[in-house]
């Protein structure tokens, strides 16, 4: 664990895992992402831009900007912008609705079960002075430094945004 700066040392959150990925599980999760990549423009809504391949998150930024201008030149009307900032975001990824919405979108059935091998019974031990612990299941969330980490949690957030949007 390395400590995050200007934090209180003797609180556990305020440290940051270390995540070691074999280079196989690498090179695997780096397919895995491309096949994804090619189809998650298809489902997940033009305006989010982070992450996905032939957007850029400064989109937004003109977006905001336009919006902002609209509004300013038409007061009559009413408006609200909403920022989040999901704490923790990528650690509280439930695995069971990822593979669903893999499901609902359409991926096929092997690659469902690719990346449901790898976010089956995954566990950590933790080095402190150097001794390691006991495993600790791990049931949530995405992989620090994995390639498909990223999409999957945008995949995810998608369902969020849809309600935010009344879509569904």
């Amino acid at each position: 664990l390395i400590p995050k700066e200007d934090t209180n040392q003797q609180q556990i959150k305020n440290y940051r895992p270390i995540s070691l990925l074999n280079s196989d599980y690498k090179i695997f999760a780096s397919i895995l992402a491309e096949r994804l990549k090619r189809y998650l423009n298809n489902f997940i809504h033009p305006d989010q831009n982070g992450f996905l391949p032939k957007r850029q998150i400064r989109d937004n930024i003109r977006i905001i900007l336009d919006t902002l201008e609209y509004y300013e030149a038409h007061p009559e009307k009413q408006m609200a912008l909403i920022f989040l900032d999901a704490q923790k975001a990528f650690d509280n990824v439930n695995w069971q609705f990822m593979l669903l919405q893999l499901a609902q979108m359409g991926f096929g059935k092997k690659f469902i079960q690719a990346i449901e091998t790898i976010y089956h019974k995954q566990s950590a031990k933790i080095m402190i002075n150097g001794e390691l612990t006991e495993s600790i299941d791990i049931n949530k969330g995405t992989r620090q430094g994995c390639p498909l980490s990223l999409l999957l949690f945008v995949l995810t957030l998608e369902v969020l945004k849809r309600s935010v949007r009344h879509e569904e």
